[in-house]
């Protein structure tokens, strides 16, 4: 166990997205410090990127907590984007944790699903 990184930054031409760059364990121990910066990009933009290129670990706490960002942005009339994807830690969990989607859930209103390709 590494321990969780997590990078703050306004990005975008207006500064209206906000950027987490997430580094080191995606995993239950940290969930809360995850949660935490989640809630904070999601009130603090119109729209917010997860960049999970730096993980090193993930479990499916991470990815539900991803999962819950995406809904409540959506819910929020926000945007919410996953980058980093191909990260190939990150990529093989989504595969192993059964998250690979050929559509979006019924909350997926824009067709944005980041488990669909979310990227942009």
């Amino acid at each position: 166990m590494s321990g969780l990184t997590i990078e703050r930054k306004h990005g975008g031409d207006s500064g209206e997205r906000y950027v987490l760059g997430v580094g080191g364990d995606l995993t239950i121990p940290f969930a809360g410090e995850f949660r935490g910066a989640l809630l904070e990009a999601l009130d603090q933009a119109g729209s917010v990127e997860v960049d999970v290129s730096g993980v090193s670990a993930v479990d499916i706490t991470g990815l539900q907590l991803l999962c819950s960002a995406h809904r409540a942005a959506c819910t929020r009339q926000k945007g919410f984007f996953l980058t980093g994807r191909d990260n190939p830690v990150f990529a093989e969990s989504v595969g192993l944790a059964g998250f690979e989607r050929h559509v979006g859930c019924s909350r997926d209103v824009g067709k944005n699903c980041i488990w669909i390709g979310g990227d942009e």
